[in-house]
């Protein structure tokens, strides 16, 4: 009896083992990171694993050069000047010959913030901790200071615009403050009148701060709104959560890319949002004739319910990629007005329509604008 259900114990031991490796991308390491696991992306590989789909990491740059990224980065754009004490400019990479310059720019990250970002999105499977979408490209464009910060929003909604006329499919905001900005806001709907997934972090909370409203541009309706989750799948107790939450994801100790080499556990809604942009990678990479607003529907509709504060739940990208096409509806439709207006003012209506549909916009303030 005893021998019987050791074998018994071994074979599902092995078979577990087995479907690991098979669902795995080539060159994976067995067991994939558990924040992966979790969103169920292993699920989806077989099918898809986010090749064909670029993902715009605006954050505080990538650095191409670590193990997990190799291939993976594009060369971007920096939207930070190197030189404060000059007059400003808009640096793009390749510009200039000399290495230096350019390595100060989008494929360098000083932070080290948007090098974990990228890598639990489209981390390679040869460095043993591949991301949700692990043949995915990342196009990085750096909008946050050596604080990992921004001070102009209306300068990261041109960084917005200029990753969607450059091919982004997907588009990761770990980044956002508590006021609203128009430039910004009408930035994410020249994304989505360009068919572009916007996902954003909600925020984390102060020391002592309960019940802090969801970051903006979390909060506009066309954009996935991520709060974080913890390895019970409970919200991670300064995840900000609240009116507008659309879906969670793993947001505490991941392991990600470290910027100075090697790896580093991170924890914050930033990095639940990354997930999410990895797991709608793969969705984009399986059905690539859906539109921004399916692959959406197709994430909230399939995730896996959780409390209250998650939203619809936590992301299952398997589960969204094996979707029926009949589960997301067409397209809202957009009022002939605001369509003709958007072609002649760049979507300017159609920001300040997301404004003040939830009616929250305020007089402008200097934001207090950070990463997630």
């Amino acid at each position: 009896m005893g021998n019987r259900t050791a074998r018994y114990t071994m074979a599902c031991v092995c078979s577990t083992l087995l479907a690991l490796l098979l669902s795995a991308p080539a060159g994976a390491a067995s067991p994939v990171p558990w924040q992966v696991a979790a969103a169920g992306a292993p699920t989806a590989w077989p099918v898809a694993d986010g090749e064909g789909v670029v993902v715009a990491v605006i954050d505080s740059g990538v650095d191409a050069d670590h193990p997990d990224l190799q291939g993976a980065v594009l060369p971007g754009r920096s939207y930070v000047d190197a030189d404060p004490g000059a007059e400003p400019r808009l640096l793009a990479l390749g510009s200039d010959e000399d290495p230096v310059y350019e390595r100060a720019f989008g494929q360098a990250d000083p932070v080290g913030h948007g090098t974990a970002v990228a890598s639990l999105i489209a981390g390679r499977p040869g460095g043993g901790n591949p991301g949700v979408a692990p043949e995915a490209t990342i196009l990085p464009v750096r909008v946050l200071d050596d604080e990992n910060r921004y001070h102009d929003s209306a300068m990261v909604g041109a960084a917005v615009r200029w990753a969607v006329d450059n091919g982004a499919d997907v588009v990761n905001l770990s980044l956002g403050g508590h006021y609203d900005s128009a430039p910004f806001a009408e930035a994410i709907a020249y994304a989505e009148h360009h068919d572009v997934v916007v996902v954003a972090c909600t925020g984390n909370q102060k020391q002592g701060v309960a019940d802090e409203e969801v970051w903006f541009p979390a909060r506009i309706d066309t954009v996935l709104a991520v709060t974080g989750t913890d390895r019970d799948g409970e919200r991670w107790q300064t995840a900000v959560t609240g009116d507008g939450v659309d879906l969670a994801a793993p947001g505490a100790e991941l392991t990600a890319a470290d910027a100075r080499g090697g790896h580093k556990t991170v924890t914050g809604t930033s990095f639940a949002s990354a997930i999410v942009s990895g797991a709608a990678a793969l969705v984009r990479s399986a059905h690539p004739d859906w539109s921004a607003a399916q692959v959406r529907r197709a994430l909230v509709s399939t995730a896996n319910p959780g409390g209250e504060d998650l939203g619809a739940g936590i992301v299952d990208a398997g589960a969204a990629v094996a979707a029926d096409v009949s589960v997301t509806e067409a397209p809202e439709s957009v009022p002939t007005v605001w369509s003709a207006a958007a072609t002649a003012a760049g979507g300017g209506l159609l920001g300040l329509g997301a404004l003040l549909l939830r009616g929250r916009r305020r007089l402008p303030v200097r934001p207090r604008t950070m990463a997630g």
